[in-house]
């Protein structure tokens, strides 16, 4: 019985995964979207096909948000869920993962921020020129382009390093509760 019960836990957390990380793609693309808005009119809004976005940019980058980021959701948790089932109970499952996938949340915006700031201390002015292969035409403002790109590439490495460290923190809760229940 407790193992369905975890299979239960799994697939509402995946759900619940896919539905978080949708609303963490629209705060993300919020902020990028106040860094470089051209990211999304010049390159986003057409990489999605979405030609409405161009009435209400704003909106249109929070939609290419939740469409960037939901399925990473699915991704990340269909693979973290799986080291919930070493938790005794479903009630011990859900909680730690839960708390593991905002720790995927926390690093993968910090991994982003820090793209952000390296794209910041890597591209001015002066040093635009080595990525204008990433600049799409008829951007006015490739330095903040570049530095958005930065941010947005660093996000993905974001989700894995998220991932890794969200793995990382239940293997830690699971050696922590073995070790309660053996009274060390």
């Amino acid at each position: 019985m407790r193992i369905i019960q975890k299979i239960g836990v799994y697939f509402i957390m995946l759900i619940f995964a896919a539905v978080v990380a949708g609303i963490y793609g629209i705060l993300h693309d919020q902020i990028s979207f106040t860094f470089s808005e051209e990211y999304f009119t010049q390159f986003k809004f057409k990489q999605f096909g979405i030609p409405w976005a161009y009435e209400t940019p704003r909106f249109g980058a929070a939609y290419v948000g939740a469409l960037a980021t939901w399925w990473m959701g699915v991704l990340v948790f269909i693979i973290l869920g799986f080291f919930g089932f070493m938790f005794h109970s479903p009630k011990q499952m859900a909680s730690n993962l839960s708390k593991s996938f905002l720790v995927v949340i926390v690093v993968a915006l910090l991994t982003g921020l820090a793209g952000l700031a390296l794209g910041y201390y890597q591209v001015n002015e002066q040093t635009v020129s080595r990525y204008m292969q990433w600049v799409m035409p008829g951007v006015t403002n490739p330095v903040q382009f570049v530095r958005v790109g930065f941010m947005h590439n660093a996000s993905y490495l974001g989700g894995l390093t998220g991932l890794l460290s969200g793995i990382a923190y239940l293997v830690i809760c699971k050696l922590r509760n073995n070790r309660v229940a053996e009274g060390l």
